[in-house]
């Protein structure tokens, strides 16, 4: 006869790691179930078996070089301070062609026959949006972009 009792249940048993009543349900089910009493002292022999290995240590110059391997794994990929106008519609979760409209209002250089932004800029300009926004009043379901004054003055 086949049970259905998962190996993962069964091992979360041993470690008592279920819900006392599920502990306890499972405990009579083992009492009755001989493929899950087999598992049960299979996985209990595995266990015992593991814990009379010996212990290793690595050495520190290997946690060391695993950690900082791991460190740039799980490192976000630096962000360029110059964007593109696709990278700023990007940034700002638009398509680019809904940009248009306001390209003439962002924070802009031309480089190399093409426009760019520095993301710096880019937040500046969004928060005095943010501010003019907030204090105008405006009401609706949607942040929507608000005519401001083009960023006269600002070194770029």
């Amino acid at each position: 006869m086949k049970c259905g009792t998962a190996y993962k249940e069964l091992a979360a048993y041993t470690r008592n790691e279920l819900p006392a009543e599920r502990q306890q349900e499972l405990g009579r089910h083992v009492g009755e179930c001989q493929t899950c009493r087999q598992r049960l002292a299979a996985l209990r022999a595995v266990d015992g078996a593991l814990r009379a290995l010996p212990r290793e240590e690595p050495p520190a110059e290997t946690i060391l070089a695993a950690r900082r391997l791991l460190s740039a794994e799980i490192r976000p990929p630096p962000e360029s301070e110059v964007l593109t106008l696709d990278e700023v519609a990007a940034f700002l979760r638009i398509e680019p062609e809904e940009l248009g409209p306001y390209v003439e209002q962002l924070p802009a250089f031309e480089l190399g026959g093409r426009i760019r932004v520095r993301r710096s800029r880019l937040l500046e300009w969004i928060e005095q949006r943010e501010r003019q926004f907030g204090s105008g009043g405006a009401a609706g379901p949607a942040l929507r972009f608000w005519p401001v004054e083009p960023w006269k003055g600002v070194a770029l």
